[in-house]
């Protein structure tokens, strides 16, 4: 099945929405996926090389996979493991609860585990949205560039999150230019339908780490002050890649049901997890 036969399957069902439930109640829910259904929804984290510019604590090169886990929104056991570095970090808390969410606020099953992907597995054709975490620290080869320039203009969708200031952004930009030399990167106006896919979101807010969220005071990281929605769009005008520009939606995610963390970046980020889904999906 393409990307675009699974992306009509959604064009019906993918409205649903569960009446009555606050934004802000779902974090405390269990979703529960009868068995029998197939799984519409794969959050797909793309597993990339490390370029060590954060520093890395003297890491270098990639994280290994650590396989398969079972979320506990979905029936898995009752608490996370330490997360990961790199390509992993927030993962699987911020893959699962942001499950969790979609499932609730759409009606939609979704794949009871995180989807890691390396970028040359071609398995990566049978899911239309994926993520990248930190990718002012990533390196990607000219194979993996091609790689991802075809999946995306076949009806692919990547989302770049949590990156900061003038250098991590200038890394995410060479990155980008190896898959799309051609395109620009364009901040989204908030009339584009990314914002209004499922939820109407009517600003960007800057988005911070769980401790700079629990603590107050400042929101950004380095010299990353504005937050910003950048994407690049094919021919047609279809988004392909949105890019979160300094701010952090894995965390929000993540600590979505910390008492210290505000709800104003949780309910902000879970919309537009959301709504990119929906984009994703339906486009």
């Amino acid at each position: 099945m393409s990307l675009t036969d699974m992306k009509k399957m959604w064009m019906v069902p993918v409205l649903v929405f569960l009446g009555g439930l606050s934004l802000f109640a779902i974090p405390s829910l269990v979703a529960q996926i009868p068995s029998s259904e197939p799984s519409e929804f794969y959050f797909t984290r793309l597993i990339y090389t490390e370029n060590n510019l954060r520093g890395g604590f003297g890491r270098n090169g990639t994280m290994e996979n650590p396989g398969p886990y079972r979320c506990p929104e979905f029936g898995g056991g009752n608490f996370f493991p330490p997360q990961g570095w790199g390509w992993a970090t927030d993962t699987p808390g911020s893959d699962c609860k942001l499950m969790g969410a979609i499932h609730r606020m759409t009606g939609q099953s979704v794949y009871p585990n995180p989807n890691y992907m390396e970028i040359m597995n071609p398995n990566l054709f049978k899911y239309p949205y994926s993520y990248m975490v930190e990718p002012g620290q990533m390196f990607i080869d000219d194979n993996e560039a091609a790689r991802l320039r075809e999946y995306l203009l076949r009806g692919g969708f990547l989302h770049l999150d949590d990156f900061w200031g003038t250098r991590e952004s200038a890394n995410v930009g060479q990155q980008l230019r190896k898959i799309f030399p051609d395109r620009e990167i364009k901040e989204l106006p908030l009339n584009h339908p990314v914002f209004h896919s499922f939820f109407d979101i009517p600003e960007v807010l800057q988005v911070p780490n769980q401790r700079n969220g629990c603590v107050g005071g400042s929101t950004s990281e380095q010299d990353g002050y504005d937050a910003h929605v950048l994407g690049i769009s094919d021919d047609s005008g279809r988004l392909m890649v949105v890019i979160t520009q300094n701010s952090d939606l894995g965390d929000a995610w993540e600590y979505m049901d910390l008492a210290c963390y505000p709800q104003k970046y949780t309910g902000y980020a879970l919309r537009m997890g959301v709504n990119l889904m929906i984009y994703a999906m339906t486009r």
